[in-house]
């Protein structure tokens, strides 16, 4: 007997809806690269989300770094959702793709949920005209010759640090957990460096607090592959994007930084405007936009970079190990080693986003691969970091001497590389080691059994499981080397 009308409809209606949900679990908006692994554990709808965000209790690098050993290749294939992306985990391929090929991939990812209310950053959008003339611009005013202006903000600053440490810690009595203060320190000195301004100058006293509040939860959010929704755009038609917290921070972010920008406005109006990357960046004729975009990236990035791999590197110092060296690190072509070998070894800033900006090529002959334009490329900064092929046999070994004779122009990755390096590393090296160093000519640095250690294991010393990997906290005894020497400086 033929079938009813009604029932051929529901049929037809049923089919239609199934290889529609079909088509949606298994759509990427690339298709499979040739000659490329893909790692395992995909699933419909989310890829290979399953694996990250923090959900197996890791960074995502260290997921990357797995994948890596388990395929034996140093670049393979996932499904971010619905988005291809290619992981790089080797130096090789690091180095084909991000150095000698690095102009076919200028572009950043859309992020999702970030990309549209966080508006422009020299450091995580795409190299269009706007944003090569704005990194153009910061490159110069955060260049060498500006330097000596930057080195007189970092003495107060530091001896601000050093005169909380000895009193709040009575010489070593009791032991501290710091990296809140050298946050702030970093904080401070990006503050002074942008705007010419200090925490002290503001009229709303929680201005800075806010700021820095709203800096957190967005360096939480970039990169984060912790939401759903962000790669499945079936979650986004079906749950459209509410207040989140991170379009309260980028509102709360922005509010603040109109203050300051007012404040320098006005001090500019009356010829009385600071010595700043704001003023060098006013010269170069910058729209409204484009200033407050530039300024926000490098206050954006100071306090949790540049703070944690100091951190770090203090961790070290202070461990059983570090004991051993901690009375030589004085000595510079040492410290300049041991600051590298921290930024190598412990990498806070664990992966680094592109995307292709043309179609290009990877490998050799027939086992070459084409990346096709617009797909994602991430490195995968700690697996590159440690790898054994470039570094040597004892890569997955901290040692501090590593760089005492190295004198490449990239000892490490953390940075990035290339056209989308970022535009601050040089000031962030020098503030690194000046930080490190006032510190070591100040105190011994000891751990103390019984309060919270540090961790110094190659993957696990964060908790942290987005782009920034901020360090675990710690508690240090900070003995002063000659307690009668340093009251004299600290009260100069």
């Amino acid at each position: 007997m033929a079938l009813g009308w009604p029932v051929v409809g529901l049929v037809e209606v049923s089919l239609a809806v199934f290889l529609s949900i079909w088509w949606a679990a298994y759509r990427t908006n690339f298709s499979r690269i040739s000659n490329l692994s893909e790692a395992p554990g995909s699933f419909p709808f989310v890829g290979h989300l399953l694996s990250l965000g923090g959900r197996l209790g890791v960074n995502d690098a260290n997921v990357f770094s797995r994948w890596s050993g388990e395929l034996a290749s140093g670049i393979y294939q996932i499904k971010l959702g619905y988005q291809r992306t290619v992981i790089v985990s080797s130096w090789a391929a690091t180095e084909e793709l991000f150095v000698f090929k690095n102009r076919s991939i200028l572009d950043r990812v859309q992020q999702h949920g970030f990309s549209d209310y966080i508006g422009l950053d020299i450091s995580g959008s795409s190299l269009t005209s706007d944003v090569k003339k704005c990194r153009a611009a910061a490159f110069g005013a955060l260049g060498k010759p500006m330097w000596p202006g930057y080195y007189k903000l970092i003495e107060p600053e530091s001896v601000k640090i050093i005169t909380r440490i000895y009193e709040s810690g009575r010489n070593g009595q009791v032991p501290l957990e710091t990296y809140p203060w050298l946050r702030q320190m970093m904080f401070n000195l990006a503050l002074h460096m942008t705007y010419g301004i200090q925490e002290g100058d503001f009229d709303d006293e929680e201005l800075s607090n806010r700021l820095l509040n709203s800096l957190s939860v967005i360096t939480e959010c970039r990169g984060s592959t912790a939401e759903y929704r962000h790669y499945v755009p079936l979650l986004r038609a079906w749950w459209p994007l509410s207040k989140s917290k991170l379009i309260a921070a980028a509102e709360q972010r922005n509010a603040c930084a109109q203050v300051l920008h007012e404040q320098y406005r006005l001090k500019a109006e009356q010829e009385q405007a600071p010595d700043c990357l704001l003023s060098s960046l006013s010269a170069e004729r910058l729209t409204p936009d484009e200033l407050f975009g530039t300024c926000m990236s490098i206050v954006q990035a100071a306090p949790d970079t540049v703070s944690s791999s100091t951190y770090q590197c203090m961790a070290w110092l202070c461990s059983a190990q570090g004991q051993d060296k901690a009375f030589r690190e004085e000595k510079a072509p040492l410290l300049f080693s041991l600051y590298k070998e921290t930024l190598r070894f412990y990498a806070t800033s664990a992966f680094n986003m592109r995307r292709t900006s043309k179609d290009v090529t990877v490998g050799h002959a027939a086992a070459a691969a084409v990346l096709p334009k617009g797909v994602g490329v991430t490195m995968n900064i700690r697996g590159v970091n440690h790898d054994p092929e470039h570094y040597g046999p004892d890569a997955l070994t901290f040692n501090p001497e590593r760089f005492l004779n190295d004198t490449s122009p990239l000892p490490h990755l953390t940075f990035g590389t290339g056209s989308c390096i970022c535009p601050a590393y040089m000031i962030a090296n020098r503030i690194i080691y000046s930080t490190l160093l006032r510190l070591i000519l100040a105190f011994r640095l000891k751990q103390v059994q019984g309060t919270r250690l540090p961790s110094l294991g190659r993957l696990d010393f964060s908790d942290v499981m987005g782009l920034i990997a901020v360090p675990r906290v710690f508690d240090c005894a900070f003995t002063a080397r000659d307690a009668a020497w340093l009251k004299t400086k600290l009260a100069e």
